[in-house]
């Protein structure tokens, strides 16, 4: 396995050839701790040696973090060449399953150079191939690279990257690119990687690559995951805790960007664009799935290179194809759903693209422009120059998010400011100016936050999340934002030396793919253990389904009071917030089945598809139709009636109005089926309530109570509930883990009913509709559920709200039961067809 960091003061850190990636590696030509030299040293070649000691001049000896993690390594062996290599078998034919997986061990600098997170990876210059003697000369007569030589620069750019992700972050809470030069470095160094091993003759080892990247990658981020997890236990409301298993489950397995997708476009996750301890992990799995894929392309230029041909034009034009294909859809998803294409790893993949063609294209850059390496003795030509770009590109950076607000915008073609910024740094290499931009990213303090990048990226966003939740606040301030940042750097240095460093350099995992295999399993095992262990303990202890607890009506009125001391248990509690949608056990079958489907109509109901019932209550509508499910359990088991949900999301019950796009159709659904199944009862909302007090009976709502009417149903015309400008349970939450009472959190999130609702019910005019005086029941419960002129977020021992709309089962079951059935056995005593 690489080692994490090279040993300072008695090894000079090493790496592959980024910038002429068509040399293979050549041996050293000798060892100055040996004593020896396979052969003299001539006077040019005694000039590069000295120039290499003068550019590692800032590596000095000392009991520091790299000499803890690192061990001296023996110098690579060299590789064969292309011609020898086309001669001899395919690697394919490999002799045992583990040479296949594993390929053949390489030296340590090829295997840090595969992905922006290698502490030493940051790598470039050439050598002269083996069987040279090191006499190639470059152009323009320049002497020849001599052995793989550190990027000190890059590595920087690594620092400023993450330091802008942390200072964005915790000060700004703006997107400031850091990420996507991330993303786009990964592609460089990976690319860098192949390239050379397509070009030198070597197999590609692509499932070893798997399995060395996420072995090395996966330690620590199990580790920050279980971490993460005991502070959201600790510190964190109970009402988080389901959504926070989830994600370090998805985390592990790197599919965090796939579940936050699918939060932002399900209906009933709570609260999906609330920032969680994890939701940083969304960049990691995009990273990790292009690792996946990325090598796969390379697999196609394999008869290329066996056959001595040139891999880089085919490879750039894939890589254009794919770039401009992500890019396209990157720019149409962003326009019309910024808040999933932020997450979406085909909109992600033109940046990856972005820096392939960099790496593509570098040697031919830096032969064209002269760029020169510190080690080579030589200046590089156009000095200013590339001190100016190198600035630029860090000033762009700097930039991007201040000057530009590119939360919103990104990752459609606003994201290719950092990808070019980063670009620039990458491009200007050693200026060979003291004032250049390389000379400040070479720093050992720039080297430092580099070494500790991947691990301080893991960190600092849930210490920022579980510090913002714990303080109430939405943004940190300077001094609290301070030590933020220093407790962030501290726990990442720790993690770096205790579990990132020991697991990059040992020998022993890196010696067989099965150990690897293990490392890789272990970790998401652990972390799967732990979020499945926790939920299964709390859900052990959960009472009965509301379903079945609500066959029979409540034999207790339960109290409509605020208190102002806090009760012992106020239930629900948040965990059990994702089991208070109110579902019935069945899905529609036997004579209740719909003759079709319809998008977005889960049909069920109450009774099992065998049973035998009187009659039948519909509900149809929206979400707060069915809510008010649970309210009908208790009436429809007394008269023997079966009842069927075909409510469908954020669509309300309308007729004769033009719908949108999404709930077109619904309304002739739902009349066929009444004309079908000919129910008794037909519920539905009535009334639409907005944020302030300006409640409506919407437009088609008349039109469809009169065909419900008209085909011989039964009508329930319920009026809606008050809608918030925040979410209601996690407002109360916080009070109440603050040690206030439920007094408390009225005051602080309650309002008055007449600020939520009209003053009288607004469809009170639908009585005057021809039939509806016998069939048509308008039932008002505003005066339980906001009682005494009073809208609460708890009344008694129970939470009203699960969100900013929606009444918790639990409420409607123990609150609303009694007044419903009243209202039912007085309308509709005994329904009949």
């Amino acid at each position: 396995m690489a080692p994490a960091f090279p040993r300072q003061g008695r090894q000079r850190r090493e790496g592959t050839t980024i910038s002429s990636p068509s040399d293979p590696p050549s041996p050293r030509s000798g060892s100055s701790r040996g004593g020896r030299r396979a052969r003299s040293l001539s006077g040019e070649e005694l000039a590069r040696e000295r120039a290499l000691a003068r550019a590692s001049a800032w590596e000095q000896p000392g009991d520091d973090l790299e000499d803890w993690t690192q061990d001296t390594e023996p110098a690579p062996p060299a590789r064969p060449r292309l011609a020898a290599w086309t001669a001899g078998a395919l690697p394919s034919t490999a002799s045992s399953l583990d040479d296949w997986l594993q390929g053949p061990r390489e030296a340590r600098a090829e295997r840090e150079a595969e992905d922006a997170w290698s502490t030493a990876g940051s790598v470039s210059a050439g050598a002269a191939p083996a069987g040279t003697g090191g006499a190639r000369v470059t152009e323009e007569g320049a002497p020849p690279r001599v052995g793989p030589a550190f990027r000190h620069e890059l590595h920087g750019l690594r620092a400023v990257a993450l330091g802008l992700v942390a200072i964005y972050h915790i000060w700004f809470g703006r997107v400031s690119g850091g990420v996507d030069v991330f993303l786009f470095l990964s592609a460089f160094f990976l690319t860098g990687t192949f390239v050379r091993r397509l070009e030198s003759g070597r197999p590609l080892g692509v499932p070893r690559y798997w399995l060395h990247t996420f072995k090395r990658l996966m330690p620590p981020a199990a580790v920050t995951i279980l971490l993460t997890l005991a502070g959201t236990a600790a510190f964190l409301p109970s009402s988080l805790w389901p959504a926070v298993m989830q994600e370090a489950v998805a985390s592990a397995a790197y599919l965090q960007n796939a579940l936050l997708v699918f939060l932002q476009v399900d209906y009933h996750a709570r609260d999906a664009g609330g920032a969680s301890p994890l939701q940083h992990f969304w960049s990691l799995s995009v990273q990790g799935q292009a690792f996946v894929v990325w090598p796969l392309l390379f697999l196609l230029m394999v008869r290329r290179a066996r056959a001595g041909r040139n891999v880089r034009r085919p490879l750039s034009v894939l890589l254009l194809v794919l770039g401009a294909a992500s890019l396209t859809w990157s720019i149409i998803s962003t326009g019309t759903q910024q808040q999933v294409a932020y997450f979406d790893t085909a909109a992600r993949l033109w940046e990856f693209a972005a820096g392939s063609l960099l790496a593509l294209a570098l040697p031919a850059i830096d032969r064209l422009t002269g760029a020169r390496r510190p080690e080579e003795g030589q200046v590089p030509q156009l000095r200013t120059g590339r001190a100016l770009i190198g600035w630029a590109g860090i000033g762009a950076l700097l930039a991007c998010g201040i000057v530009l607000d590119v939360s919103t915008m990104f990752p459609g073609w606003i994201a290719s400011v950092p990808l070019a910024a980063a670009g620039a740094v990458v491009i200007a290499g050693h200026s060979g100016r003291r004032w250049g931009v390389d000379a400040l990213l070479s720093t050992r303090p720039a080297a430092f936050v580099g070494d500790i990048s991947y691990a301080l990226y893991l960190v600092h966003w849930p210490v920022l999340v579980m510090w913002l939740h714990h303080s109430g606040r939405q943004r940190a301030g300077l001094l609290d934002g301070l030590v933020i940042l220093v407790g962030s750097v501290l726990l990442a240095w720790l993690i770096t030396r205790a579990v990132d460093a020991p697991v990059r350099r040992s020998v022993w995992l890196e010696a067989r793919p099965r150990r690897a295999l293990t490392a890789v399993a272990a970790s998401f095992a652990l972390v799967a253990a732990a979020a499945g262990g926790w939920w299964i303990g709390l859900t052990r202890a959960e009472p009965p389904t509301p379903v079945a607890a609500a066959q029979e009506p409540a034999t207790q009125e339960a109290a409509t009071e605020v208190a102002t001391e806090a009760p012992r248990e106020i239930l629900p509690h948040g965990w059990q917030l994702g089991s208070q949608w109110p579902d019935l056990p069945e899905r529609c079958g036997g004579p209740w089945a719909p003759a079709e489907d319809f998008h977005h109509v889960n049909c069920q109901q109450l009774l099992p598809a065998d049973a035998t019932a009187k009659g039948t209550i519909v509900v149809v509508g929206s979400s707060h139709a069915r809510q008010f499910i649970p309210a009908l359990i208790p009436y429809a088991s007394a008269h023997d009636l079966q009842i069927v949900n075909l409510s469908m999301d954020a669509c309300g019950f309308t007729t004769e109005v033009e719908a949108s796009p999404y709930c077109r159709g619904y309304d002739q659904y739902v009349l066929d089926y009444v004309e079908a199944h000919s129910p008794e009862l037909v519920l539905t909302t009535v009334t639409l309530t907005g944020l302030g007090a300006d409640e409506t009976v919407p437009a088609g709502t008349e039109a469809a109570v009169r065909a419900l009417l008209e085909r011989d149903a039964h009508v329930i015309g319920v009026r809606d509930t008050p809608r918030w400008e925040q979410d209601q349970f996690a407002c109360a939450e916080a009070v109440i883990e603050g040690g206030g009472a439920p007094s408390d959190a009225d005051a602080a999130c309650g309002a008055d009913a007449e600020k939520k609702l009209a003053p009288e019910n607004p469809a009170a005019g639908l009585a005057e509709l021809p039939g509806a005086e016998d069939a048509l029941a308008l039932i008002d419960l505003s005066g339980t559920i906001c009682p005494h002129g009073r809208c609460s977020p708890i009344l008694g021992e129970t939470s009203v709200y699960m969100d900013d709309n929606h009444l918790t089962r639990t409420f409607v079951e123990t609150v609303l039961v009694g007044p419903m059935t009243e209202e039912l056995d007085e309308r509709f005593p005994a329904p009949t067809a």
